[in-house]
């Protein structure tokens, strides 16, 4: 949780929580072990699913564009929650370190 917490990005967009990733890292080692206990919580009684449900989309269009008609023209943005990031990311590392440890991976 930790390593994961460490690799986020700083200057970005809230998402709906408002949770600054920079005060996540300032406090990344002394709230890790709290953030895998909800993580594990999460989980087993299933509330991460509903995380996932709160994801603001918003689009912007793309400058010198020629035809604004074209789906090609804009570029959706996804604003998710920061604890929903930070599971999502746990939950890949911990599925490629898993691959890498029985070889999986070609």
């Amino acid at each position: 949780m930790a390593r994961t917490i460490s690799r986020l990005l700083n200057n970005i967009v809230l998402g709906p929580d408002r949770i600054l990733n920079k005060a996540l890292k300032t406090c990344g080692l002394l709230i890790a072990p709290w953030l895998t206990d909800i993580a594990r919580a999460y989980f087993i009684i299933g509330y991460y699913l509903r995380l996932k449900r709160a994801i603001i989309t918003f689009v912007l269009h793309k400058e010198d564009k020629a035809d604004y008609l074209l789906l090609g023209s804009y570029r959706p943005i996804a604003l998710e929650n920061t604890l929903s990031k930070i599971l999502e990311r746990v939950i890949a590392d911990h599925i490629a370190d898993t691959a890498k440890e029985y070889a999986l991976l070609l």
